[in-house]
C-alpha cells in the first residue's frame, strides 16, 4: 500500500508540476492558516524552488495585498477582502476560488438544521466565530434567501422570539457561551466537538447552495502574470493536487509542509491530531477558475451588499483573469 501512494504521489508531482521550473526571480506566495494553508500543502512539498511560500495569520494577509508596494506575488483571501480593496484590477487579478465554506453548526442538545427545516432557528441562538465578516455575512445572507428574519445581539439583550438571535463570540467561547448552536470553522470546530461533546447538526455551505459558497479566492499580481506565469501555474497545479493528495494518509508530511512556512509565533490550525478525514473534507478546498467561478462571486457579493452595503465592493472587469490553468 505504502508503495502504491508512492507511485500515484510520483504520478500526480509528474502531471502536474511541468511548469516549475529552476532559475528567474523569486515568487512570494502568502495565504491564511487554515483550509487555505492547507490546500498550498503538496505545492509546498513539490513546488519550492523560486517560489516562497508564507502561511500569515487572518488578521495579517489584507497587509500582505495592500499599501504602496503589497509584497505577496500571489496570495489567497477572503473574497471580500479581494472586492474591498483589490477589485478595480490595477495591481491584482483574480485567478480562482479555492475554498467553498468551512463553517458549520454545533450543538449539545438541538437537531440538525436544512434548507427545509431552517425557520426552526426563529427564537433560538447562534454564537458566531466572526460574526462581522464572511462567517456572519453569509449567515446572514443565508437567512435572508430562506426568508428567515434575524437579529444581531449587542450589549446584553435579551433574545427575540421571532427572529434569529446573533451572538458573536470569539473560537475560546465555542460550548462555554450560552447559545443553543454556534457556528464555527473546521478544524477549531471538529477539536471543540471532541473536547465539549457537541455535535456537528449542520453546514452553512450547504444552507447557501449545493455548491457551497466562495469564500477564499487566489489571486495574483498582473505584473507576475506577464513576467513569471510559469511559476504562477506551478502554485495553480499544486493546490490541484492537493485535492487529491489531501485524501492520501499523510498527515506527517502535510503538517510539516504548513508548520515549516508559518510565520513567527504563529500556531497552525491543523496537526496530527485534527488533521483527519472529516476536517479535510470540511475545509471544502477545490480550485475553480475565475472563468468558471465569477457568475457565483458576483452573486455572492451582491447577497453579501444586501446585508451589509459596506462590507464589499463591486469588482471591475479588469480584475478577472480571463486564462487557463
Amino acid at each position: 500500500m505504502k508503495r502504491l501512494i508512492s507511485i500515484l504521489t510520483l504520478i500526480i508531482s509528474l502531471l502536474c508540476f511541468p511548469a516549475c521550473k529552476k532559475g528567474g526571480e523569486t515568487l512570494t506566495v502568502y495565504a491564511p492558516d487554515g483550509a487555505p494553508a492547507l490546500s498550498l500543502s503538496y505545492a509546498i512539498e513539490n513546488c519550492n524552488d523560486k517560489i516562497s511560500y508564507n502561511i500569515v495569520g487572518s488578521d495579517v494577509i489584507t497587509a500582505k495585498v495592500t499599501g504602496e508596494n503589497p509584497v505577496a506575488d500571489v496570495a489567497i483571501i477572503p473574497i471580500n477582502v479581494a472586492s474591498l480593496y483589490l477589485g478595480s484590477g490595477s495591481v491584482y487579478q483574480i485567478l480562482g476560488t479555492i475554498t467553498h465554506g468551512n463553517f458549520y453548526f454545533l450543538s449539545k442538545t438541538e437537531g440538525e438544521i436544512t434548507k427545509q427545516n431552517a425557520t426552526y432557528l426563529v427564537g433560538k441562538t447562534i454564537g458566531v466565530v466572526q460574526l462581522p465578516n464572511i462567517p456572519g455575512l453569509t449567515l446572514k445572507a443565508t437567512l435572508n434567501d430562506l426568508n428567515v428574519p434575524f437579529n444581531e445581539l449587542k450589549n446584553g439583550e435579551g433574545k427575540a422570539q421571532d427572529k434569529v438571535n446573533l451572538i458573536a463570540i470569539k473560537p475560546t467561547e465555542i460550548g462555554v457561551t450560552d447559545c443553543d448552536y454556534y457556528l464555527a470553522p473546521s478544524p477549531a470546530a471538529d477539536l471543540k466537538a471532541d473536547k465539549l461533546s457537541l455535535n456537528f447538526v449542520g453546514d452553512l455551505g450547504a444552507l447557501y447552495s449545493e455548491n457551497g459558497f466562495p469564500q477564499a479566492v487566489i489571486v495574483a499580481k498582473k505584473s507576475v502574470l506577464g513576467s513569471n506565469f510559469d511559476k504562477v501555474k506551478a502554485v495553480i497545479n499544486g493546490i490541484k493536487a492537493s485535492e487529491n493528495y489531501l485524501k492520501i494518509d499523510n498527515k506527517t508530511a502535510i503538517c510539516n509542509a504548513i508548520k515549516g512556512r508559518l510565520e513567527d509565533g504563529l500556531t497552525p490550525s491543523f496537526n496530527e491530531q485534527n488533521l483527519t478525514e472529516n476536517a479535510i473534507k470540511r475545509s471544502s478546498i477545490k480550485f475553480v477558475s475565475a472563468k468558471n467561478s465569477r457568475a457565483e462571486i458576483e452573486e455572492f457579493l451582491l447577497k453579501i451588499k444586501a446585508v451589509n452595503p459596506n462590507a464589499v465592493k463591486e469588482i471591475s472587469n479588469d480584475f478577472w483573469f480571463e486564462g487557463e490553468f
